[in-house]
């Protein structure tokens, strides 16, 4: 005889009355607005330009990715009004960034974009008279280091995380246990993600860390999901019956939300896990650091159903040619949100007075729908993704 274990049978589904109602709680109505575009005008104008980026040393593959992105976009603007570029290398773990800055006061530049190391923008900042607009391609970690003529871009992980956090309550799913790996990457995006998501009236059930190099992370996965308990009950059970039980145990806490962090990798790990442990209806998010762009449906089938937010530019049909060239090229394959990051920066600084005062719209950027903060940083809204047969596909659901 065959006995099927319901595990939980005080546990009545009243779930989709129970979400919806949270839903009216949460004011989610600003999320669905769709914001209004500026009309790129390319009004500003440029002459000169100074680039500050590492073409040397440890960083110098993003840094000639940017510069790839910088020359792509400035390809588009005729000869007749395309600017004067000139390279400044600070790879060099002794570059000196003052005597840099004192040579490029003294030429006459329109803008400067760079530099990209956190140290480097620091001393920029500090060293600036307001005689230059400044772009730099990442953010200072100095709360306190803020100057009116310096503006800061970057890819920060922190922006998909808010807006997978936005993701998952647009979806009607308000209880979240997150799982990150156990360094300073990993604690930022999950810090991110929390912070959003219950802002917006979520609620985080668990936090689990895992150690990258630890190969089996199914005890973490299991914590998470916390269903250990009700796996002793039905192995109780069996051995008091004396027969194998059909069974599927039950995820406590109204768990509806997983958010997991990691790179592409791991994620092939950690997703077939959560399926393995009875999660594989429960809504799974994630970041773009799982997808490299590469449309590779076999290796990425084990990430189907998740979904996360990324650049627009490597799911829309501009500059494919330049797209196939550097998904062939072993040294740019990886590096093509670093190439949509150069091609912005020359779209903000074009644009960077209408940012200024149309803060309310934003800029149709290749790294995302770009808007100008009261700190003067660059924010960026991005586009949902979600895999569907080991394919990543731009989504709205």
């Amino acid at each position: 005889m065959e006995i099927i274990a319901d595990d939980e049978l005080q546990k009545e589904s009243t779930n989709s009355n129970k979400n919806q109602e949270d839903r009216d709680k949460f004011n989610i109505n600003e999320l669905l607005i769709e914001k209004e575009p500026i009309l790129l005008t390319n009004l500003t104008p440029i002459k000169k330009i100074a680039i500050l980026l590492p073409m040397t040393g440890k960083y110098s593959k993003i840094g000639k990715s940017i510069l790839d992105g910088i020359n792509i976009q400035l390809d588009s603007i005729s000869e007749y009004e395309k600017p004067e570029i000139s390279i400044y290398d600070t790879g060099d773990e002794d570059v000196n960034i003052k005597n840099i800055y004192s040579e490029i006061t003294g030429q006459n530049f329109d803008f400067v974009i760079g530099p990209l190391k956190k140290p480097l923008i620091n001393k920029i900042i500090s060293y600036d008279k307001g005689t230059i607009p400044i772009l730099t391609l990442n953010y200072s970690n100095k709360l306190n280091k803020y100057s009116k003529n310096v503006y800061q871009f970057g890819l920060l992980p922190e922006d998909e995380a808010i807006c997978i956090a936005e993701k998952s309550i647009i979806d009607g799913n308000n209880n979240a246990s997150i799982l990150y790996p156990n360094n300073n990457w990993g604690e930022r995006i999950a810090q991110s993600f929390s912070l959003r998501f219950e802002e917006l009236g979520g609620k985080i059930i668990d936090n689990v860390v895992y150690n990258e190099e630890n190969k089996s992370i199914n005890n973490s996965i299991k914590n998470l999901l916390n269903i250990e308990d009700s796996i002793k009950r039905k192995n109780k059970i069996q051995n008091i019956l004396n027969v194998k039980l059909q069974f599927k145990p039950y995820i406590a806490n109204d768990l509806n939300t997983i958010f997991a962090v990691g790179t592409s990798k791991k994620m092939r790990i950690i997703k077939p896990q959560f399926d393995f442990n009875f999660a594989e209806n429960i809504p799974f998010y994630s970041t773009s650091h799982i997808y490299n762009g590469i449309i590779n449906k076999e290796k990425n089938s084990d990430l189907n159903d998740i979904k996360f937010c990324d650049i627009p530019w490597l799911y829309n049909k501009k500059n494919i040619v330049d797209k196939e060239y550097f998904f062939e090229n072993n040294e740019k394959k990886d590096l093509l949100r670093f190439i949509a990051l150069g091609m912005d920066s020359i779209k903000i600084i074009y644009n960077i007075y209408e940012l200024e005062l149309y803060k309310d719209k934003y800029l149709p950027g290749d790294t995302g729908y770009l808007k100008l903060d009261e700190f003067n940083k660059i924010r960026r809204n991005l586009i949902i993704v979600k895999f569907k047969n080991g394919k990543a596909i731009k989504t709205r659901f």
